[in-house]
This record gives structure tokens, sequence and C-alpha cells, in this order.
């Protein structure tokens, strides 16, 4: 009897050492991780891996490596595994979703997100995330939908009322649109993005054709942020649209002189297409 005790108790000891030589390699890779050492703490959790197959923990971050690596199917693998181990860890889950949007596969992102908000809908900036995929997926209305949801949760979210007001815009709610531009104004008055503001108001105002209003916003972005080639473009524009070539060029020039081109929110419209015209003759 006391030999089967002790038989007993020498295994779950070494179970115990088991699971304790994984964590330990887990912690260690951490660790490393966040001093920058990248290639060692893969080492680490890689190794307690092997030992473990079935440590969530060691997939979940051998995951973050790989998306840190921009290896991002390998990413999307262990992250994977992660949540089948353990499928109540959300924050693996966006973990995924974030690679599957870095991959612009928004449909994948949004169905990872859609399981979050059913599981914990106070989470993070879930809404938010969710509401940008279906943006990028011109799915404006549900876009809509979530922002106000994000919203609710936190009335001073600034990034979800900035893009609430770009939906508007997109879905030609322009009365409602411009009410929200002074509300967002008058509430955030130091925020340090007002100039991008500014400037997008500026476009809405072209929209339905206010184009001093249009000048007047531009030129205060423009003033916030000197050298702001979307700014500088948008100017031309409006300067185009009220007769004056001269001074729409020479801003359409500046704006190229200072990159617009590769300007992440840079896209070559109709209006681009006329200031070309009329510009590079």
């Amino acid at each position: 009897m006391n030999k089967l005790k002790l038989s007993i108790l020498l295994i779950l000891f070494s179970a115990f050492l088991y699971s304790q030589e994984e964590a330990e390699l887990n912690t260690k890779g951490i660790e490393f991780a966040k001093k920058g050492k990248i290639n060692e703490a893969f080492k680490l959790f890689d190794k307690a891996i092997k030992i473990n197959p079935d440590f969530p923990n060691a997939y979940s971050n051998r995951g973050n490596v790989y998306r840190m690596r921009k290896e991002y199917d390998l990413a999307i693998k262990d992250y994977s595994k992660s949540i089948q181990l353990n499928p109540e860890n959300l924050g693996v889950i966006y973990s995924r979703a974030s690679v599957y949007l870095e991959k612009e596969e928004f449909k994948k992102a949004i169905k990872d997100y859609s399981t979050i908000i059913n599981k914990k809908p106070s989470y993070k900036t879930i809404y938010f995330d969710r509401a940008y995929a279906n943006i990028r997926l011109e799915k404006y209305e549900i876009a809509k939908t979530d922002l106000e949801s994000q919203i609710k949760l936190n009335p001073k979210d600034f990034k979800s009322l900035a893009n609430l007001i770009n939906i508007k815009t997109k879905l030609e709610l322009y009365e409602e649109a411009k009410l929200d531009y002074e509300k967002i104004l008058n509430d955030f008055p130091t925020q340090p993005n007002l100039h991008i503001l500014y400037n997008n108001r500026a476009s809405l105002y072209q929209e339905t054709n206010e184009l001093e209003k249009a000048l007047k916003d531009v030129n205060k972005s423009i003033k916030l942020k000197r050298k702001y080639p979307l700014g500088i473009l948008n100017r031309a524009n409006v300067y185009l649209k009220l007769g004056n070539t001269e001074k729409a060029c020479k801003d359409f020039k500046k704006a190229i002189k200072l990159g617009v081109l590769k300007e992440e929110h840079f896209k070559a419209d109709e209006d681009f297409e006329k200031l070309k015209t009329n510009c590079e003759k």
C-alpha cells in the first residue's frame, strides 16, 4: 500500500515539474520578447510547445513572434491552435482578428470580432475594430451601427466620433455630419489631429457646394499643420472650383512635392485628374 502511495506521489510530482518547466520557458520567453530579443523568445516558446503540445499560452506567444516577423499565416496557425485549446481567451481571438485585418481578410476579421462581441460586448474597442473592417468592405450602414455602439460605451471616443462623421458623409447624411463636426470641434479643442477634421469638413463643404466655407476650413487645416500634403491638395481642389487656376496649380505642385501621392489616404479621384489636366500642361 505504501509503495502504491509513493508511486502515485512520484507520478504527480513529475507531472507538476513537467507543467512548471513549460510555464517557466513561456515566462522567460515573454521577458526576452519585452527586451526585443525576439529570436531568443521564439526558441523558448517553441521548446515549451515541444514539451507540451497542448499548452495554449506558448502557441499564442509564438504566434505573436510570427506576427512581429510578418509571417502572418504562421501567426494565424498558432493563434488558431491556442484558441482550439482555450476558446475563452478573447485576447488571442482579438490578435488573430488583427492579423486578418493586416492581411486584408476583412470577412474573417469580422467573424472573430463578432465572436468577441457575443461573449463580451464591452471588450476594448471591439465595435470600432469591426466597424473599420466593414468600412474597408464599403459596408457603411453596418459600420455606422458599430460606431454608434462604440460611442455608447465611450461617449468621448474621439476616433469613433470622427469616423462616424466620415461614414455619415459617405452616406450623404450631410446635415447630420455638419452638426457632428461642430460638436466634435467644440468638445475636443486641443486634439492633435484637428487639422484632419478641418480638412475633412472642407471636403464636405465641397460636396454641398459651399466653397467659401471649404476654403476657410482648409486654410485652418494648413495653419495647424503647415506641410500637410492632403490639406494643400484639397485647397488646390477648392481654388480650381472657385476658378482660381493659378493658386490651384501652385498648391497642386506643392502637394506633389511634399509627397501627397504616397500618403495613405490619397486617392486619385476625379478632382485630382482635373487638377492634373489643368496644372501639368
